[in-house]
């Protein structure tokens, strides 16, 4: 995401300025508005607008709980939050905790965003054995011996590269829903058959800017890397063979007349795939939740893996450490208060857990998903995820360099025009161009500052090369293991 945005209108900086009054409840003298007294008011950010409800519970439970302390939990459109996230944070008005996964530890703590977890910085061994071995690490959640960071999410079945068909689209174009497209093959012949017996379009595919990501994640998972950087090859991918070949199928879709027409939003996708609108919408583990959110039960549509080239499948989806999404801000006052609501929001058996699985808003990591989940589309999303080679463990190059912990080059890589390999995307998808030529600029200025950084860390005494980056004896279908990494 774009954080240094420009020339934002007028009216659209007063707005999010007035929204950030409103958020951050201050009082005259600048203080939190505690609400009674002794009592702390805890503000947390995010965009989930599914889980507002929810949300909105769990502060009441929260507060029974711990009656001094008051949890104030806002949700922003995903959009706006992105904006109004760093103005907050330029201004002095940050929430004391925030959602975040748009960047990882490394940047949060560069921009002086993030504070660790505990006030002192260390967390007992009864928190941390909530969680797998080897969850916390440094560079990635722990910096210089203290935890900045905890993961939320679990990284098998949660993530994006899954398949939905409704059912009575499937129905009356004369489609068997359990016997679902496997390749893109089958997936162009679903398309016709509904095109040509229904009303409805074949996939709800939004188009615009990131969420471009959708039908994206749910094709090039398949065939190579989700990622838009190729550790095998220690190159920025967007205009590899693999990937350009897949977008090429994207096109033949739209051209057929097969994705839905118009540059959508994801909002407008999903809302269309649950009026019996469309038959296909790729997208991932929350949607579960969306839908019910919006009376679209998980007896109306059928979830299904990813399609698969003709060929045959010959990628994964990725699994990292990434899944570290709320963090507590360098601005609170109130980091006891932060501390205590993380170990009341992580407990394996409490309320927060309890409430987060009835709502079927996805899997955690610290928790029993087995166990705990019941919902039947997300039943299957895990049965479809914990397919051998559905979902790969990524190469780490922290774990093969350690002071990659320390460098910035890859971040600052990243950063140089955030959305440019959508914007690609978006340009070939308008134009009928091929992705090579549309993402070869984004591709050599992502390269050539990864290079150049890391040449000027190495010459200051970080051991960090192109090395670092480059794993060869990946096999892009099967886990990167402990024991391949050379010491």
């Amino acid at each position: 995401m774009n954080l240094h945005r420009r020339g934002t209108t007028a009216m659209i900086t007063m707005a999010l300025a007035s929204l950030l009054v409103a958020a951050c409840g201050t009082s005259p003298d600048g203080s939190r508005s505690g609400g009674g007294g002794s009592q702390t008011t805890l503000q947390i950010w995010d965009f989930s607008a599914e889980q507002v409800k929810f949300h909105k519970d769990v502060a009441a439970q929260f507060n029974k709980e711990h009656p001094n302390i008051k949890v104030e939990w806002r949700s922003i459109t995903q959009a706006d939050y992105m904006k109004t996230l760093p103005l907050a944070f330029q201004s002095n008005q940050a929430p004391d905790m925030f959602y975040w996964n748009a960047t990882g530890l490394a940047q949060l703590m560069d921009q002086k965003w993030i504070r660790p977890l505990s006030p002192d910085g260390t967390v007992p061994a009864d928190f941390t054995k909530r969680w797998p071995d080897g969850s916390f690490l440094e560079g990635i959640n722990m910096q210089d011996g203290k935890t900045y960071g905890f993961p939320f999410s679990e990284n098998l079945y949660w993530g994006s590269g899954y398949m939905f068909l409704n059912k009575e689209v499937f129905q009356q174009a004369g489609l068997d829903v359990n016997n679902p497209p496997k390749t893109w093959t089958d997936l162009k012949n679903a398309c016709a058959q509904i095109k040509s017996k229904t009303k409805a379009e074949c996939i709800a595919a939004p188009t615009k800017g990131v969420d471009m990501q959708r039908i994206w994640f749910g094709l090039i998972s398949s065939v190579s890397t989700d990622e838009f950087f190729d550790f095998k090859t220690g190159k920025f991918d967007l205009t590899e063979p693999s990937q350009v070949k897949t977008f090429g199928f994207i096109q033949e879709l739209k051209k057929a007349g097969y994705l839905a027409p118009g540059t959508n939003d994801k909002n407008f996708s999903r809302q269309q795939f649950a009026a019996n609108q469309a038959g296909i919408f790729f997208d991932g583990t929350w949607m579960p939740s969306v839908w019910a959110s919006q009376g679209f039960s998980s007896d109306k549509y059928v979830v299904a893996p990813r399609v698969d080239p003709d060929e045959g499948r010959t990628g994964a989806a990725g699994r990292g450490y990434d899944d570290n999404k709320y963090w507590v801000s360098s601005q609170t006052k109130n980091a006891d208060a932060a501390w205590t609501f993380i170990q009341w929001m992580t407990d394996p058996d409490g309320y927060f857990v309890q409430q987060y699985y009835k709502n079927a808003f996805g899997t955690l990591s610290y928790v029993d998903n087995q166990k705990m989940v019941s919902d039947p589309a997300l039943k299957q999303i895990m049965k479809i995820g914990g397919a051998p080679g559905y979902r790969v463990q990524l190469p780490v190059p922290l774990l093969k360099c350690p002071d990659i912990a320390k460098s910035k080059a890859y971040v600052n890589a990243m950063a140089r025009n955030p959305e440019g390999e959508w914007e690609a995307m978006s340009e070939a998808l308008v134009s009928g161009q091929s992705l090579a030529t549309t993402g070869a600029a984004i591709v050599k200025q992502r390269q050539a500052a990864l290079e150049e950084e890391l040449k000027k860390e190495a010459a200051a005494g970080l051991k960090v090369s192109m090395d670092c980056y480059t794993f060869p004896d990946w096999e892009y279908t099967k886990d990167y293991t402990s024991d391949m990494y050379k010491g």
